[in-house]
């Protein structure tokens, strides 16, 4: 059997302090604080802790070579080498065991990460969260418990030089748009039983995640513009919609052409089923289930990483990308009439395993919904806020 050291790895000094049973036992507040290493790699669920001789041993392993298991097992301390295998920070040639880690490991070799991206990406997504469950259970925090415990936010009239007087702005222009801006806002609060019109989902679609012209820099390089900026022209974030009440469209999920302005149908689903899907993909945030539409941007990071090469600034790109997306779609739900939201907090785990999206080559970044508001407020809004009026720029009276 040959093996060789896991592409990518990060290691932490963690001194977080974590719940022990062996210091319940002792009489102790069973709570452990003692420092130790962990070590993040893409291929792994969580993060492992590893021993300072662990660590040698992936130290003198080769990272591209591979290399017979006896000679490694002769050089080094075979329970230490053995105890790396079955964690999968060392992998293993062939074999049904590893097969998974080894998959996600030569993915991370094949596409062009920076190191500390795939790792934050890896490590970062939520599995099986239920913020409604959490409230229920008295489990969140509300804004005054935060006060009481951190004190005040920083304040949001932020200055850097107090000392030096602000330099009043003219009055901006006005027109049309800035009706539609004040008119923006997060919906939480959706019509349960309103069917979304054919009409207003194709039309949220074409604007928001429609491609409306291609340039070929090079033979193989098309650069794409939609609506929005992208980085690069790349345009790297897919869209997956998850249909719960769409005139003409059975309840499921479907990726949107964007080059076609169609939709392939990938899974139909029932009723309920979109409903719990709904409920799954933004962690349980209950505010949100009933928006006919939901729509799952997701990154696709092989196309993205194809120019930026383990860039630095590239996994930052594929956010603001999905920012300037997101504020489209609001300006166009807006225009439309309709409520819309977007939210980061989701269930990255359910999603791609509802997606079936190809681990660390394509991942969710955020979902958005829209559809008629409901009637009734059961969810706070920002509707009630106090104007933000510049003295300069009072009425006189």
């Amino acid at each position: 059997m040959r093996v060789r050291r896991c592409h990518q790895l990060v290691v932490e000094l963690d001194q977080a302090p974590r719940f022990s049973f062996a210091s319940l036992l002792e009489g102790g507040d069973g709570m452990d604080s003692s420092v130790r290493w962990l070590a993040y790699a893409p291929q792994l669920a969580a993060a492992e802790p590893v021993t300072l001789e662990q660590l040698a041993v992936l130290q003198a392993a080769s990272r591209d070579d591979w290399v017979e298991l006896a000679e490694l097992r002769e050089r080094h301390d075979a329970a230490i080498v053995d105890s790396l295998l079955a964690v999968g920070l060392l992998l293993a040639e062939h074999g049904d065991k590893q097969a998974a880690w080894r998959a996600r490991d030569e993915t991370a070799r094949d596409i062009a990460w920076w190191p500390l991206a795939l790792v934050a990406h890896a490590h970062g997504g939520w599995g099986e969260v239920d913020i409604q469950a959490r409230n229920e259970r008295g489990l969140m925090m509300s804004s005054e418990q935060m006060v009481e415990a951190f004190g005040a936010a920083p304040e949001p009239a932020y200055r850097r030089a107090p000392a030096a007087a602000p330099l009043p702005l003219a009055a901006p222009l006005a027109s049309d748009f800035d009706a539609l801006l004040a008119a923006r806002r997060t919906c939480r609060n959706f019509d349960g039983e309103a069917v979304l019109g054919q009409a207003e989902f194709a039309t949220m679609m074409r604007r928001v995640w429609g491609a409306v012209g291609t340039r070929e820099l090079a033979p193989g390089a098309v650069a794409v513009k939609k609506n929005s900026p992208a980085g690069g022209g790349l345009h790297a974030v897919e869209a997956y919609v998850l249909v719960q009440r769409v005139e003409g469209l059975a309840p499921g999920i479907y990726h949107y052409l964007s080059m076609d302005h169609a939709l392939e149908p990938m899974r139909r689903l029932s009723a309920d089923e979109a409903a719990g899907l709904a409920h799954r993909f933004v962690a349980g945030q209950d505010w949100f289930n009933n928006a006919p539409v939901m729509v799952v941007m997701t990154a696709r990071f092989d196309r993205l990483f194809w120019k930026y090469r383990r860039h630095t600034k590239a996994w930052r790109v594929v956010h603001l990308d999905v920012g300037h997306l997101s504020q489209t779609m609001y300006l166009s739900a807006t225009d439309l009439g309709l409520g819309c939201f977007v939210t980061a907090a989701i269930s990255d785990r359910a999603v791609e395993e509802a997606l079936d999206l190809p681990a660390l080559r394509e991942g969710p970044i955020a979902i958005v919904g829209f559809g008629l508001r409901s009637g009734e407020m059961r969810t706070m809004e920002l509707d009630q806020l106090v104007p933000v009026q510049p003295a300069h720029l009072a009425p006189s009276v």
